[in-house]
């Protein structure tokens, strides 16, 4: 693993979620948009309206345990695909909205909204953390006001990592999701799954338990935790760890307190994942560990067994711009099945797609390419902690190396470390399958916040960070490109913040998310920001 060392990071971010009982709320939800940051000189518009040009759906099929895709959860479908055949803004007249969804948290500076789901009313749900505080807020999707919140308790946990590089983990939580009965399923207490529900109410909707969840804290012990959970089309939970590279299925129909005797999988001593896993309608999981690649089948009897394994290259360090040792992605499903992929931890960063197939043909590889991305000059060795974008035969990936934050410890100030390296990159699965073409490679774009690639208009949403020189300030941009071009076709200021100041309009690896009525939704460190169209 590549590993420029973080300078001085201590993520702090110690929201391993406990929930505590009964603590619904509906407080004040009126917006109270996040704090404008210092003036720039940069132009609040760049680019011109976009024209809509559609591609392939992303033939991703869908679960029918989960909410409709795009909507069930960070990463949008069954396959991570990061994709959704739904349209985003054009850019026409766009306006933005901020909300800091102040009532939800009390004790910290900042909050990001790790998962964001729509449900079928089409509110905005979301599962928030800051600094020893949590919770799931449900708000108004056109006007950001929050109709309730559940607040979570916190644990924190123990360090992982060595010397500048200790993480307080707890962001594993946001690997929930909400199913096709606007049940949410999270993680809480570290080791426990819980759903929530929101039921209407004559004072309002509220968040409540739907039944005592499953408490896993037997099975999982001392020093570990869960990582994520997602439920398959066989309606079973796969449970993923923190600190190990142990795969649970839970079957509800089976499955019994103190649930000792899960099925189970160990994918190799001394490793650990640290993102969440991909599934397919036959019952396989794709799983990146901090050393290899994984397929793991379950057959009618719910055990877990690897199909194969393949080693991918890392350093073995974490590198600058990531908070794991190895792959920084969720690994994405694509090329109607037949291909999984993720970035590794080489030297240079690579790109690299297996073969799904159990068995591969004569004179076929495991591997299918391994594609160095980022390796212009300016784009520094590459690092990546957000999923890549898959659709068909087509992958976007970006580049996150250096975009970090030092928070210190409590009450101090977050200041900017390293202003983070630029690109953007498209790499297609050439359609013999026997290689990879590196299409486009954009050296502007500067963004942490995980990509969508719409079907509709052809469009990929992010955000770029700028840097305005003359008045020594960091502008944050929604960004539009092109699919098919890489060219940015529109960006919109969403807000600025001062080089040494709290980076409210920044974010976390998290995801961004386009709603129902077409809006973009982004977490970032001083709450959540919108933006949509106008006539």
């Amino acid at each position: 693993m590549k590993g420029k060392a973080f300078k001085s990071i201590v993520l702090v971010l110690s929201i391993v979620l406990m929930l505590v009982g009964g603590a619904s709320a509906q407080d004040d939800g009126t917006v109270i948009p996040i704090e404008p940051g210092p003036e720039t000189s940069l132009p609040d518009y760049i680019g011109a309206p976009a024209k809509a040009h559609p591609t392939a759906n992303s033939g991703v099929p869908q679960d029918p345990n989960l909410a409709p895709y795009p909507f069930p959860h960070s990463h949008s479908d069954i396959w991570m695909s990061d994709t959704m055949d739904i349209a985003g803004p054009l850019g026409r007249n766009p306006v933005t909205l901020s909300t800091t969804l102040a009532a939800a948290h009390e004790n910290s500076w900042m909050i990001q909204c790790g998962s964001m789901s729509f449900d079928s009313h089409g509110r905005l749900i979301a599962i928030c953390f800051g600094v020893d505080e949590a919770s799931v807020v449900l708000v108004d999707p056109d006007t950001l006001e929050m109709f309730n919140y559940y607040k979570l308790g916190v644990i924190k946990g123990p360090p992982y990592g060595e010397g500048d590089q200790k993480i307080l983990l707890s962001t594993f939580a946001i690997y929930g999701y909400l199913d096709n009965r606007d049940l949410l399923h999270i993680v809480s207490e570290t080791k426990k799954i819980t759903t929530l529900e929101v039921v209407d109410t004559l004072s309002g909707p509220v968040f409540e338990p739907v039944d005592d969840g499953y408490d896993l804290s037997e099975l999982v012990g001392d020093g570990n935790r869960i990582s994520g959970v997602m439920m398959d089309f066989q309606g079973r939970y796969w449970i993923n760890m923190g600190t190990s590279a142990t795969i649970y299925v839970l079957n509800p129909k089976t499955a019994e307190a103190p649930y000792l005797d899960l099925p189970r999988v160990n994918l190799g001593e001394g490793e650990f994942t640290r993102n969440g896993l991909a599934l397919t309608k036959e019952g396989a999981a794709y799983i990146v560990t901090t050393e290899a690649m994984y397929r793991v089948d379950a057959g009618a009897d719910d055990q877990p067994y690897i199909v194969w394994e393949a080693p991918y290259e890392t350093i073995g360090e974490v590198r600058s711009g990531q908070y794991e040792k190895g792959s920084g992605t969720t690994p994405t499903v694509l090329g109607e099945g037949k291909y999984v992929a993720i970035t590794d931890n080489a030297d240079q960063m690579q790109v690299v797609v297996f073969r799904t197939d159990e068995r591969l043909d004569p004179g076929e590889d495991r591997i299918v390419c391994e594609v160095p991305v980022f390796d212009f000059p300016g784009g520094g060795a590459g690092a990546g902690s957000n999923s890549l974008t898959g659709l068909r035969n087509s992958l976007l990936v970006q580049n996150t190396s250096d975009y970090l934050y030092d928070w210190g410890y409590e009450d101090a100030p977050a200041r900017l470390v390293q202003p983070g390296k630029p690109g953007i990159e498209r790499i297609d699965i050439d359609p013999n399958g026997r290689g990879c073409t590196k299409v486009w490679v954009n050296t502007e774009v500067t963004s942490n916040m995980c990509m969508k690639l719409s079907t509709r208009t052809g469009l990929i949403y992010t955000q770029d960070r700028k840097y305005d020189a003359e008045n020594d300030v960091y502008a944050v941009y929604w960004a539009a490109l092109d699919f098919f071009t890489g060219e940015v076709v529109w960006e919109k200021l969403a807000g600025t913040f001062a080089k040494s100041g709290l980076a409210r309009f920044d974010n976390w690896w998290e995801p961004l998310a386009v709603g129902p009525n077409g809006s973009l939704y982004g977490t970032v460190y001083g709450g959540i920001t919108m933006m949509r169209d106008t006539p």
